[in-house]
């Protein structure tokens, strides 16, 4: 499992961006409670998911501008 930041607006122009990757499951869920608990609100920009390990993350840069 990964964990990555993404855009909390669905920005097209938004670079996601790879916090941790080969997570166990179990505690990539707790941290990633953990960092929204600390740090998350409604108006933040970013906020963290956990991912599967083929996950591609998105590059808004290279789809707006090649």
């Amino acid at each position: 499992m990964k964990i990555v930041k993404k855009s909390n607006f669905d920005l097209d122009v938004y670079l996601e961006t790879v916090v941790a990757e080969n997570v166990n499951e179990h505690y990539g869920k707790e941290l990633v409670k953990a960092w929204q608990n600390e740090h998350w609100n409604g108006n933040c920009q970013d906020y963290l998911e956990l991912v599967e390990d083929d996950y591609v993350p998105y590059d808004g840069y290279k789809e707006m501008y090649g």
